[in-house]
């Protein structure tokens, strides 16, 4: 082993003196490179839909596909609407709304603009004017707009409108809340069931629906669907020209509007973008202030800073020629790779003034610096790519590429502060090369800026002497802690709700509210029936086991299910118009043939809406569930009891049909999976990086003792963070899920600094305090210098205005400055315990 880590040492010191006479090469070199990755940023994609956290084989996303290639898209824009007057009947209110309506119609097809050419991916838009009402008219069945083309301005003609909505089942929240004072409006869009061009090429027009463009049920669709993924500019797109009608004076004076959806939130997406940009820049406004007061120099700071964008340019590009589309955490990856890929280049200038301050020339120094630092700065960042690499295991597509991106990140900033840093000292150094550091040190104290360094080192020299003293008294608050954040852990509870990412005061909360206590519900389920024989949904038997399952639904879970819409619905609405409105008819049909001819009267009345609900061949059919928001821990329970209840409705099916099947689809019950996949991914990413990093020490240091030690402090960060979190009642998130692997990975790396250092002091001296002296004078204001960079660059993440965000920069923020105290308090009080001269003896093997 020592002589590993002495081949490493000599390998890595020689490398500034062999770029040295290469300078110019390594220059071109990093050019063209960066240029050549910058292109690659420009094939970036930005996909924050809840499909794109999911694998193309996925069994829920499959499902999710096959519901989209047969019923089209459920990712529409539910805008509701308050009238000034209190009436979303009045003559005012109606007329505001086919306005809206028209105006979005109309303009459809315009190559003016973006905005305007955005709005071709509304596929029908349902208000109270175009609402459907089957009529008897004769011997035929009806399908009539509730208003039409003109809207009424006499009282009695608006009062029959009224009563006539108000008679039809499934107008009510739908269409209007029960107190009349909101009105609903649903813009259906063709976002996610767009077909990929191979498919288009492939299938012709026998992938969606008629009304999107395309004709054809999809039932004899064989092939995995295939989709198109949504560009988030496509939903700002959609946002902004819907936004431009709304907002236009003879409507906006009238009507107040709440608006949920992938299209309405693309608005408030876009200004966390511009946030999370605006605190990225002040997270590198604060590190180059942090690097000038530690090192005050122009060069120790510009390089590092140099070093940490290019290498956050590079990540970029190679994620772009590798076509890895951008989820939510792409600012997260951003700020990893900032803080994270700046501890190299601040650990090797650290050494190399320390080295200056002692007089060594500037070849010597960097030497020096090189031989002391960069076998710690090479296993560190192993270490933390093992880290972040855990989180590529994930289920969850944007993890994976946070993994993925992150681990790259870490290996393109040692990359780069290995070869690029000395040839960068060679052009401008802290100190210049023919000075000695010691006028410069004396100078900057007579400044009106302390020297934090010197302030530092005389810090560092109290901590052996002070813990030498009492050891075991210094490890017995840690162990305390550890205790009861242990205790807080068994208390956490993983429960993710996506109303809790946005602020107590943003509109688009208030809207889910509204929404929620006035209509139909801002979430929604889809099941999605498929019976596996033609006609199967002309049996009344069928239908009515299927009705039972809706009513049950609306009964067992009055505090979710707001309501229920499917096929059912529109067969007994058809039967009780055929019947007169008469009591007792609006059921469904006892015989088949009755049954069959109730159907075919729909469908000649409605083709368009008799296909949004069933198939051409009646084999396939959707049943839609609209739900409150809560959170996934709440509706955990809620969707294991609906999948029972779905379980039971099927097993009398299945006595007639058995290969009948059906499943919970839409973006609602999406999320709820990726909820259950992120606690694996927890779970999972903590344990593998845990076992795989606590064996890379145990090799690295020969020893199995000197292992345990170097594992256990960096143990309490983790259990600290997530203890913290179950004493407060803080669940686990999307956010927070992912900190346990990360700072793991980081948390370690200035562990390793102290450890190699002491290892290669022990060499030397027998006696390990003097050993630990030294190695805090030498290693210490490193592993200062870089824990500020890092918690001060996961603090500001705290001021965000996302709930998610904010909680993982203040966790993320302890937790690196617990590490710290680990590494100057806890890990040299464990070494004095645990130290013994088998250990010393064996360091030298």
């Amino acid at each position: 082993m020592k002589n590993l880590f002495d081949g490493l040492s000599q390998s890595l010191a020689e490398i500034p003196d062999k770029l040295r006479t290469k300078k110019i090469w390594v220059w071109l070199t990093f050019v063209i490179a960066t240029i050549f990755l910058i292109m690659g940023i420009r094939r970036l994609t930005f996909d924050y839909t809840v499909e794109s956290w999911f694998s193309e084989n996925d069994p829920a996303f499959v499902a999710f596909n096959q519901y989209h290639a047969q019923f089209g898209s459920e990712d529409g824009l539910l805008i509701v609407y308050k009238p000034a007057d209190g009436n979303v009947f009045s003559a005012q209110s109606l007329r505001a709304i086919k306005g809206i309506r028209d105006n979005l119609i109309y303009n459809q097809g315009s190559g003016e603009n973006e905005e305007k050419s955005a709005l071709n991916h509304i596929v029908r838009i349902n208000t109270l004017i175009n609402a459907p009402v089957l009529t008897v008219n004769g011997d035929a069945l009806i399908s009539k707009p509730l208003v039409g083309d003109k809207v009424p301005s006499g009282e009695a003609a608006l009062e029959r409108i009224r009563e006539t909505a108000m008679a039809q089942k499934g107008f009510p929240l739908q269409y209007f809340s029960k107190d009349l004072k909101y009105g609903g409006i649903f813009i259906e869009t063709d976002f996610g069931a767009v077909p990929c061009d191979e498919q288009k090429a492939s299938v012709g027009n026998d992938l969606v629906m008629e009304d999107m463009g395309m004709e054809g049920d999809g039932d004899d669709f064989d092939e995995v669907p295939c989709f198109e993924p949504t560009d988030i500019k496509l939903y700002a797109k959609l946002n902004k020209a819907v936004n431009a009608v709304l907002s236009k004076p003879e409507y906006a004076k009238h009507l107040e509007y709440f608006a949920v959806g992938n299209t309405a939130e693309s608005e408030y997406q876009a200004k966390v973008s511009n946030e999370m940009g605006l605190l990225y820049l002040a997270a590198l406004v604060i590190m180059i202030v942090i690097l000038w007061l530690l090192f005050k120099s122009f060069s120790a700071v510009i390089w590092p800073i140099l070093i940490v964008v290019v290498t956050t340019i590079w990540t970029l590009g190679v994620s772009g020629w590798l076509g890895l589309t951008m989820g939510p955490f792409f600012i997260l990856t951003a700020f990893l790779i900032l803080t994270v890929g700046l501890a190299d280049a601040v650990h090797l200038l650290s050494a190399y003034l320390f080295f200056r301050k002692l007089e060594y020339n500037h070849i010597t120094a960097v030497k020096y610096a090189y031989k002391k630092a960069s076998v710690s700065c090479l296993l560190t960042s192993i270490t933390t790519m093992i880290g972040m690499a855990a989180l590529c295991f994930s289920n969850v597509i944007p993890v994976r590429v946070l993994g993925f991106m992150s681990s790259i990140g870490v290996a393109f900033a040692f990359i780069l502060t290995v070869f690029l840093l000395p040839v960068m000292l060679e052009l401008w150094a802290p100190v210049p090369k023919g000075k000695k550091n010691g006028t410069r040190a004396e100078e900057s104290r007579k400044g009106l800026v302390p020297d934090f360094p010197a302030m530092l080192q005389g810090a560092l020299d109290r901590i052996v002497p002070a813990i030498q003293k009492r050891p075991i008294t210094y490890c017995i608050p840690f162990f305390f802690v550890f205790i009861i954040c242990l205790y807080g852990m068994f208390r956490l509870k993983v429960d993710s709700n996506t109303l809790a990412m946005y602020p107590a005061d943003s509109k688009f909360r208030r809207s889910v509210e509204i929404i929620d206590g006035k209509m139909a519900g801002s979430s929604r389920i889809a099941l999605y029936f498929d019976l596996g024989e033609e006609f199967a949904l002309h049996n009344p038997k069928v239908l009515r086991t299927i009705e039972q399952l809706q009513n049950q639904f609306e009964k067992k879970y009055p505090e979710y299910v707001i309501t229920t819409s499917s096929l059912i619905d529109v067969v007994k609405d058809t039967w009780w118009k055929l019947h007169g409105g008469k009591k007792g008819k609006y059921v469904i049909p006892q015989e088949e043939k009755e049954l069959s001819q109730a159907l075919f009267m729909f469908n000649n009345a409605s083709p368009e809406e008799r296909r949004r609900l069933v198939g051409d061949n009646y084999r396939k059919m959707n049943m839609t569930i609209t739900l409150r928001n809560a959170s996934t821990y709440e509706y955990k329970d809620v969707f294991a009891n609906m999948q029972s209840d779905i379980n039971s409705a099927m097993s009398k099916i299945r006595q007639e049909y058995p290969t009948a099947r059906v499943s919970i689809t839409g973006i609602f019950a999406l999320m709820m999976k990726t909820a259950g996949y992120l606690t694996m991914t927890a779970a999972q990413s903590f344990g593998s990086a845990l076992i795989v990093i606590s064996i890379i020490l145990l090799f690295i240091f020969g020893s199995l003792k000197t292992g345990l030690i170097a594992i256990l402090p960096n143990l309490l960060p983790s259990i600290l963070t997530f203890g913290l979190l179950g004493l407060l009642k803080i669940p686990l998130d999307f956010y927070t899920m992912m900190l346990a692997p990360i700072i793991i990975g980081i948390s370690v790396d200035d562990t390793i600094h102290f450890l190699s250092h002491y290892r290669l002091r022990l060499m030397t001296d027998e006696n390990s305090n003097s050993a630990l002296v030294h190695t805090l004078k030498e290693s210490g204001q490193g592993i200062v210098f870089t824990t500020l960079v890092l918690g001060l660059g996961f603090g500001i993440m705290s001021i965000a205005s996302t709930p998610g965000t904010a909680k993982l920069g203040k966790f993320g923020s302890l937790s690196v400055f617990a590490g710290l105290m680990n590494d100057l308090i806890l890990l040299p009080a464990l070494i004095m315990i645990f130290q013994s001269k088998a250990d010393k003896q064996h360091v030298n093997v």
